[in-house]
């Protein structure tokens, strides 16, 4: 019977949360928890020269849409920020545009089982938050001694909600969530789970699973400046993959942030923070797709070895890479392609070719690559490798599309739908490599162009199997590693890598990627002038991402927006 009536208060609960953020003047317009946000105009405002940070005459700001759903990881880190450790289960799996899903998120919308895994995840670590008593009075910071106990419920309201919510809550919202918890813990004489149902509601409205940012009139522009709250957000989920720290709100709550120099000093702040290291870790993983390697199924028979330890360590050991350069060794970022260090645990190890001795399944450690070898950088790793590959061998030309569109930002054209992409087998008793039948391929007009960009990068690649490990031939056929990038020559993997870190093509990419990630929209012809603006900088300061980072963030493009629609 208790079960029913827990069960019944928690639909309620969700019920009550959809409603109250549908009520009262602070409701974002337009949100809806269950269709959630669609994309918004790609209209754009002027943004000249002459403002804090990087502007350039003649720089344009777009607005993709006002709310921006939090992505998964968003949502889970947030959630143990604001609840402590918890497990939560499965949620929809983010939808990714132009490589992100922080773009995803911001114009795609939320099915209505998504909805319902939010709310099973969300009562399941509520659950898990006020199992412990201690944990459970820590986190309301009062106990709740009847149904009647307004002031234990609003101080809890007041203080979780303005972190939940990203801002303080307003008055009618205090009423309207304490009047909740009230009606709950008198339904179900406990007032405690009253606090519990009424965290759910707060982690289930739009204001929470949402970033609203619209902007505000700006004196003397005919733009809009973000608010200080707003920036807050945009900070916290830019530089930590989380929802802002006391510190930010506080900031933002003085209005802090109103200025450029504001907001790098928070930044600077928070990239020096522990969780500053996931504004790269996580720009690295939805960069290159690392959590897709736990999908991309190999044959068993073929890499018994292909276990699940192998492919969480494919997952870590690429924003564990960014984030040593970034942070620890603090160098050029374009060292990523052309570095010596990884992170491997035993398994990884094993695949590398590498002494496993005193490596563990669990942990992930520091190590060099042989200097005479062909592993060497991002384009060395098994989550690379793997993740463009099929179920029995590598693809040089899905390796090769993504240099080209990942880390040049070169658009390559869908093929014509009347083109067959499948290679013919050569007669019985001839053996082709790859290269031999990619050859053959490319002597088809309609193909030639673009695979003649694509597969010279990947044919380099193909000392590499299809689940990264390193072999000497192909068919019982030596292989071929020669190639050419743009005109520049080269033999093998590692000399491709030396000509990407030295390509400002690669690097003027990097930015326009970071970008893109930063701001949650791919840029539109307008804001070039601003990316080479922040591309010429990221030059000049050797290509340091810290620096990078906090130019973004203090451009026009990061802090004004297109005024809202009437």
């Amino acid at each position: 019977m208790l079960r029913s009536s827990l069960e019944r208060a928690s639909w309620i609960a969700f019920g009550a949360a959809l409603l109250l953020a549908c009520q009262g003047e602070s409701t974002p317009s337009g949100v809806n928890a269950a269709a959630g946000a669609g994309a918004g105009d790609a209209s754009a405002v002027s943004n000249p020269a002459g403002s804090a940070g990087v502007a350039a005459n003649g720089a344009f700001a777009p607005s993709f849409g006002t709310f921006k759903r939090l992505t998964e990881s968003e949502f889970r880190n947030s959630v143990r920020d604001l609840l402590g450790e918890v497990n939560i289960g499965d949620l929809e799996p983010d939808s990714r545009l132009d490589g992100f899903a922080k773009i995803g998120a911001a114009q795609v919308a939320i099915s209505l089982n998504g909805v319902e895994k939010y709310q099973a995840a969300i009562d399941a670590a509520t659950t898990q938050a006020f199992a412990n008593t201690s944990r459970r009075d820590a986190l309301i910071g009062c106990v709740p001694q009847s149904a009647g106990d307004v002031a234990c419920f609003g101080s809890f309201i007041g203080r979780f909600g303005r972190q939940a919510f990203r801002r303080p809550l307003t008055a009618a919202e205090l009423e309207r969530y304490a009047a909740l918890a009230q009606s709950i813990a008198s339904s179900l004489g406990d007032p405690v789970e009253g606090v519990r149902q009424t965290t759910n509601a707060l982690l289930l409205s739009p204001h929470f699973l949402y970033r609203v940012e619209r902007g505000a009139p700006a004196a003397g522009r005919p733009w809009w400046r973000y608010t200080s709250r707003e920036l807050a957000s945009s900070l916290a989920y830019f530089l930590t993959n989380t929802t802002p720290d006391a510190g930010l709100l506080d900031a933002a709550d003085s209005d802090g942030l109103a200025s450029a120099e504001g907001v790098r000093t928070q930044a600077e702040r928070l990239l020096t923070a522990p969780t500053g290291r996931a504004s790269i870790g996580n720009f690295a993983t939805e960069l290159f797709g690392v959590t897709i390697v736990a999908d991309r199924a190999k044959d068993p028979g073929l890499f018994p070895q292909y276990t699940p330890a192998l492919q969480a360590a494919m997952m870590r050991e690429v924003p564990m890479l960014f984030e040593s350069l970034v942070f620890d060794k603090r160098v050029s970022a374009l060292e990523v392609f052309t570095t010596r260090t990884t992170f491997v645990n035993r398994e990884l190890a094993l695949l590398y070719g590498l002494d496993a001795t005193g490596l563990s399944a669990e942990s992930m450690t520091e190590t060099r690559l042989p200097s005479d070898g062909l592993r060497a950088g991002l384009l060395g790793t098994g989550a690379f490798l793997s993740l463009y590959a099929n179920q029995k061998e590598g693809s040089p030309t899905l390796r090769g599309k993504f240099i080209r569109e990942f880390l040049l930002c070169q658009q390559i054209p869908a093929p014509p739908p009347n083109v067959s992409t499948v290679i013919a087998d050569p007669p019985p008793g001839v053996v082709l490599t790859k290269r031999e039948k990619l050859a053959m391929h490319r002597e088809q007009p309609v193909c030639a162009g673009c695979h003649q960009l694509m597969d010279p990068l990947g044919l380099t690649l193909e000392n590499f199997d299809a689940i990264g490990a390193f072999r000497q031939t192909e068919h019982g056929l030596p292989i071929d590693v020669g190639g050419d990038f743009d005109g520049a020559t080269f033999n093998g993997p590692v000399e491709l890598g030396q000509l990407l870190a030295s390509s400002e093509a690669a690097a003027g990419c990097l930015v326009k990627n970071l970008y893109r990630y930063a701001t949650g929209h791919r840029e539109v012809e307008t804001e070039q002038p601003l990316i080479a603006t922040l591309t010429e900088r990221f030059a000049g300061s050797g290509h340091d991402m810290h620096e990078l980072m906090l130019d973004l963030v203090t451009s026009d493009g990061f802090r004004y927006v297109q005024p809202a629609s009437p």
